[in-house]
């Protein structure tokens, strides 16, 4: 099993016209059919969002702004929230952090909570008049239930303070906000997954659960344990891909960390499997020359070089662990792709 500190050491961490008035003045919020100080909803942001992530993503959009991936990072953010100059809205300066997840609702769905700054004074007035984003679309106002959820395609966001607000498309967002509605304020997430986002240090980091109950519970002399479950919706996708990447076949969990030295992205983070046999197995084909070549050439086509460096592997038990360091080119291009997939 991999150690706490192989983590830690490798690796280093809305609401209707009124209602929005209310919220900014008032400093309440509805929630379970009745009002929650802002203050409750500010100070515990994992409190926001679904259970059942197949997927989690946290993100220090200060610190990344901060780096040579500050304009890629402001262009992902501006993805979650599509406001335009009217809104007085700058991912630049307005948001300081990003926590999100992907769920397996109707298809691929997501859901994320983005702190920051927001004046909800000039939102509420751009979507009034329907004012055009940086994309070209009109942001557009309407009323689910308590909340006012504003629109751009099939992209929306609530503002629940001027702190906080939630983004995501229309079943991910109907979703975070029916369980608002509908329940009071409490974390769904898995606590491993809540902990990993709090790593010190930590830049960027995910955490995927494809079946194991526990995937960072903590066994007897701070080892790591994990206890696999016998379905997710996640695992048929897993396999299929794992035609290509076998390293996917029989994965249950996956924690990656990462902060920004050189040469540029540094990634460390474990692999989780069913059995120990199928950890050595996933070891082996993260290992595996033909695949690192397969990879390289994808790079080359994207004009990105060579491809990755040799990662730093070793397998304990059911789990493989691993260290990364990704250049900045393929970081840009990561980075890309997921604005990319946001805004589809």
């Amino acid at each position: 099993m991999l150690r706490r500190d192989f983590l830690t050491t490798a690796g280093v961490g809305a609401v209707s016209a009124l209602g929005v008035g209310a919220c900014a003045s008032a400093g309440l919020v509805p929630i379970g059919g009745g009002k929650v100080a802002a203050a409750e909803i500010d100070k515990d942001p994992f409190a926001l969002l679904p259970g059942g992530v197949v997927v989690f993503g946290a993100l220090d959009a200060s610190a990344l702004i901060a780096t040579q991936l500050g304009a890629d990072v402001a262009s992902l953010v501006a993805s979650l929230v599509p406001l335009g100059a009217e809104s007085n809205f700058s991912p630049v300066r307005d948001v300081a952090r990003v926590l999100g997840g992907v769920y397996a609702m109707q298809g691929v769905d997501f859901c994320a909570v983005v702190r920051g700054n927001f004046d909800v004074v000039a939102i509420s007035a751009a979507a009034a008049k329907q004012a055009t984003v940086p994309s070209g679309a009109p942001l557009v106002r309407t009323q689910y239930g308590p909340y006012e959820l504003f629109t751009v395609g099939n992209l929306g966001f609530v503002l629940l303070t001027q702190q906080t607000l939630l983004s995501g498309n229309e079943i991910g967002m109907r979703r975070a906000l029916d369980r608002l509605r509908f329940n009071r304020l409490g974390r769904s997430l898995q606590p491993w997954m809540i902990e990993l986002s709090e790593t010190t240090g930590l830049v960027f980091g995910a955490a995927g659960d494809f079946g194991a109950e526990s995937a960072m519970s903590v066994g007897p002399n701070g080892l790591l344990v994990s206890s696999p479950r016998a379905t997710s919706a996640a695992q048929p996708v897993l396999e299929a891909a794992a035609k290509n990447f076998p390293f996917l076949s029989e994965l249950r969990a996956m924690r990656v960390l990462g902060n920004f030295q050189a040469p540029g992205v540094n990634l460390v983070g474990s692999l989780t499997y069913t059995t120990p046999e199928r950890a050595e197995n996933g070891a082996v084909a993260l290992k595996n020359l033909s695949q690192m070549a397969q990879f390289a050439g994808l790079l080359s086509s994207f004009g990105f070089g060579a491809g990755l460096s040799p990662a730093q592997i070793a397998v304990s038990g059911s789990d493989v662990g691993f260290a990364q360091p990704v250049d900045l080119s393929f970081a840009r291009m990561a980075l890309n792709m997921l604005g990319g997939s946001v805004r589809r």
